[in-house]
């Protein structure tokens, strides 16, 4: 950063180096933004839309990345507990039993989305027969 007072040392041709380089023929003049050869801006070149297929690909990959850290998980926590329910108990390892509560916490989840959604088309039905 330059400071007042201080000046920029002329080369050889009593020109700075940026000026220098301005009018330089052999070096092509082409601004930081815009690519050789496009009126375009860089950042405002089109890019590939997305498709589905691309969507499915990155939604499966994310998924495996899941499913390898559950697995990683399970086989860390492989000590046996018992799990006691009114008139059974059941033996499993800590890392499945808390995986079949998640998936159990899920599933309510679902219901409960799905029937708000139920119940909402139903309402639009009455409101659509209304007027």
């Amino acid at each position: 950063m330059e400071q007042e007072g201080d000046a920029i040392a002329p080369n050889a041709d009593g020109l700075s180096d940026d000026e220098s380089r301005e009018n330089d023929a052999s070096v092509p003049q082409v601004a930081d933004s815009e690519p050789i050869g496009s009126g375009e801006p860089r950042h405002l070149a089109e890019r590939p839309h997305s498709t589905r297929t691309s969507r499915v690909w990155i939604g499966s990959f994310f998924g495996l990345v899941v499913l390898i850290a559950i697995l990683v998980f399970i086989l860390q926590n492989l000590a046996s507990i018992a799990i006691h329910f009114p008139g059974s108990t059941i033996r499993m390892p800590v890392g499945v039993a808390i995986l079949f509560g998640v998936i159990l916490g899920g599933l309510f989840v679902f219901l409960l989305g799905l029937a708000r959604v139920l119940q909402l088309r139903r309402s639009m039905g009455r409101n659509r027969k209304a007027s």
